[in-house]
């Protein structure tokens, strides 16, 4: 496939130009928490659910600089010319005007949060409050035509500018780098003006701003320190923005010719300009090298291939989930030792289904799939259509749910998962691609029946969610990669690290399990999480209870079931005493059999180590 070129032109701002704009962003408290300061709690919420207009009424006649640029850039009303020079200055007004960034359109205004439509604006420097607008192949919202008799119009609105892009600021989440420079905690992001601000499709190469998918990859990435860093499919550009501030060298690529301009205007904004290489071309075209860290959101939405109306963003050219096949199958070659990747995904469900794990060939890279949701085919379709600005109840809505249905019919999908998949590349030599069959390595945790921890409750048994690798007698004994799987259907703990820190923690854990057998494990000693709490049931009257949980407070939230062993192993782990001399003790209390009880507590903790309940001490 070849890129199509932008279909918009794209506006052309300088650095300095860009950094001026910066610094009047920071000046007007242009943040999450200025924002939501400025216009409230209920429009802000609304916002996130795609409603613009409590915003707009909030802002229904201010001026300050604040409200000037929250409405130019993130809503999307017609701003008047003065109050924008006032907000921006008068020299950087007229420089983002000759730029294209900001255009001006002539006529009456609209009432703040009517409908908007769309007319040809004035051309880039056409600045002055004399311009009138000229056409080019750039749709803006404009004001109305008034069609009241001249003696009961209103008189003219003074000219006025809006924004050819959105701009918006991200909060940085918690465990990526800050406090590099004054007001890092905040990003801006460039991205065109979608739904929320406009009732038509986008437009094929529409470039997303910062959706709920991209926020979640920026809170599961890996955050250490690595010299190179690769975002593939960087879209507007957030996550090569925040891989720059702890990569030495970020390479960023996009199939997108207006997304990769949208990306270098954000990373110019953000001052990350040179610590970030734009190169244009599909998954790994571009990229023949390897990297220490891998991040991506690719296009995994699963859509009918061969019509009208796909969206670079988010369809990948490929049938079914062929592109997040191929993704994990090629990322193992682009890998250094010791690398790490993240992805969110989409993957089908059918008769013979193989989870996301078996995709990946090579026995030198783990593999850890946490899947969050699974729709079935018109759930799924409904969410998708809809992300495109497509009408409910109109004929293109009809049309596309029947493509949809009718491609998921054709391969028997009964479910479509969505969920994180995190890899690591073992330390050591890099191996062959292909050298083994996919599937190879530990599975450990693999399926759903593989850990009995859910989301309501588990037990902590020898089903375990660790599971067994490598040796028939349950004992793993491999330093193989290790192929992880589990269903993930409820809120995460409060992770005060971020959830990124656990996820880098339960891979980590995972493997060492992999490679431990029973003895080691039985010679290690252990330590409680101090998040974890027990609870005890009792019918009225009784003494015994009649179940024990174990709760934890951060990491998956998970519940898991106990007994009376389990409870006392855990009473006592604080890194002083072997699980083996705690079996022993423990066997003697509750007058059972040594070995039985000290295989029971090994299978329990390889349920509860990847989990976070306990850890080996160090």
């Amino acid at each position: 496939m070849t890129p199509s070129p932008a279909s918009a032109p794209l506006p052309q701002p300088d650095v300095a130009c860009l950094r001026a704009l910066a610094e009047r962003l920071r000046a007007a408290q242009f943040t999450p928490a200025g924002l939501r300061a400025l216009w409230g709690v209920d429009a802000d919420a609304a916002l996130q659910r795609n409603n613009a207009t409590p915003a707009r009424l909030r802002l229904r006649g201010r001026s300050e600089p604040q409200a000037v640029l929250a409405g130019l850039f993130v809503l999307r009303v017609p701003q008047p010319v003065t109050a924008v020079r006032s907000a921006l200055g008068e020299e950087l007004c007229d420089a983002l005007t000759e730029s294209g960034l900001l255009v001006q359109i002539a006529g009456m205004a609209p009432a703040l949060g009517a409908g908007l439509p769309l007319v040809r604006a004035a051309a880039p420097g056409a600045a002055g409050a004399g311009a009138a607008a000229r056409s080019d192949s750039s749709s803006v919202p404009a004001a109305q035509d008034d069609p009241a008799p001249s003696a009961a119009r209103p008189a003219a609105s003074p000219p006025r500018l809006m924004s050819r892009l959105a701009l918006t600021p991200y909060a940085v989440p918690t465990g990526v780098p800050r406090g590099q420079c004054p007001g890092d905690e905040t990003v801006w992001l460039f991205s065109d003006h979608g739904t929320l601000t406009q009732s038509e499709p986008v437009s094929n190469d529409f470039v997303l701003g910062l959706g709920g998918a991209g926020r979640t990859l920026a809170e599961i990435t890996p955050r250490h320190r690595v010299h190179s860093a690769l975002d593939l499919g960087t879209g507007c550009g957030i996550q090569a923005i925040l891989l720059a501030r702890h990569a030495d060298r970020v390479v960023a690529t996009d199939f997108s010719i207006r997304a990769l301009h949208l990306a270098a205007l954000t990373a110019q904004l953000n001052g990350v300009e040179e610590s970030i290489e734009f190169r244009l071309g599909s998954l790994f075209d571009p990229v023949p090298e390897s990297f220490d860290l891998i991040v991506s959101n690719p296009p995994f939405v699963i859509t009918p291939q061969g019509r009208d109306g796909q969206l670079e963003y988010r369809d990948g050219g490929m049938e079914g989930d062929g592109i997040m096949r191929t993704l994990l199958a090629q990322t193992p070659g682009h890998l250094r030792p010791d690398g790490h990747a993240v992805f969110l995904g989409n993957w089908e469900y059918g008769p013979d289904t193989v989870d996301p794990t078996g995709w990946v060939g090579d026995a030198q890279t783990s593999i850890m799939v946490i899947e969050r949701e699974r729709l079935d085919p018109v759930a799924y379709a409904e969410t998708w259509i809809r992300d495109g600005g497509v009408a409910r109840a109109t004929q293109r809505w009809a049309a596309d749910t029947e493509a949809w249905l009718a491609d998921f019919a054709s391969r028997s999908v009964d479910r479509i998962g969505f969920g994180w998949v995190r890899m690591h590349r073992l330390p050591g030599e890099a191996s062959e691609l292909g050298a083994t069959a996919p599937g190879a390595g530990s599975e450990v945790g693999t399926g759903t029946e593989a850990g009995t921890a859910n989301s309501h409750a588990g037990t902590a048994n020898a089903d375990s969610e660790a599971g067994t690798a490598g040796n028939d007698d349950g004992n793993p004994g491999s330093d193989a990669a290790v192929r992880h799987f589990e269903e993930l259907d409820q809120p995460l703990g409060a992770n005060a690290a971020g959830i990124a820190a656990h996820l880098d923690t339960r891979l980590a854990m995972l493997e060492w399990l992999a490679a431990a057998d029973d003895a080691e494990l039985a010679e290690t000693a252990f330590v409680r999480s101090g998040d974890v709490t027990e609870h005890r049931h009792f019918m009225p009257g009784q003494e015994a209870p009649t179940m024990i949980t174990i709760e934890q407070g951060t990491g998956f939230a998970r519940t898991f079931s106990s007994d009376a062993a389990l409870s006392g192993f855990l009473g006592v782990a604080d890194g002083s005493l072997t699980l083996g001399a705690v079996a022993a003790a423990l066997s003697g209390l509750l007058e059972v059999e040594e070995s039985a009880l000290r295989a029971q507590l090994i299978a329990q903790v390889r349920t509860l180590v990847p989990a976070g309940v306990v850890y080996p001490q160090v």
